[in-house]
């Protein structure tokens, strides 16, 4: 299901961001009361993956949120090495089972870094933060995902 209009999000369209993945992504400033997300599998904030279409589909990448904290919005940044086109879906995992959309675009970018403001459509906690990105094979990006209170 795709929550257009009850999903506050500040942009439309992925931004451009200076501040998040920078030349060094490690040293970034976060925003106060912010921290970075770490997925799943890896336990690591900055994910980077190449688009297999062919062997398998390894288009899913799950971003823990900390239980016991409250964040009120969270911020999803796509750095590509590749210029193309990207098919982008952010997905909100809810204890119940349910999930929401955040955002569902296919998305011409070129090598520069993208970000997308996002809040869930309730005052439910999600879970997770799941980003299924797709496109032609072999291309790569880094993602990761930052939750503010």
């Amino acid at each position: 299901m795709f929550y257009k209009n009850s999903i506050s999000v500040i942009s439309a369209y992925l931004l451009m961001s200076t501040s998040l993945m920078a030349a060094n992504p490690s040293k970034a400033k976060l925003p106060k009361n912010c921290q970075y997300l770490k997925e799943v599998a890896t336990n690591q904030t900055h994910i980077r993956k190449s688009i297999d279409s062919i062997v398998g589909n390894n288009f899913d990448t799950d971003f823990a949120v900390p239980t016991g904290e409250r964040f009120t919005s969270y911020k999803a940044s796509m750095l590509p090495e590749n210029v193309g086109t990207y098919g982008v879906t952010i997905n909100l995992k809810y204890p119940d089972n349910s999930v929401s959309t955040a955002f569902r675009k296919n998305v011409e970018m070129t090598r520069k870094l993208y970000s997308l403001d996002f809040k869930p459509p309730t005052k439910a906690q999600p879970y997770q933060i799941n980003l299924n990105i797709n496109g032609s094979n072999k291309n790569a990006y880094t993602i990761a995902v930052i939750a503010c209170k």
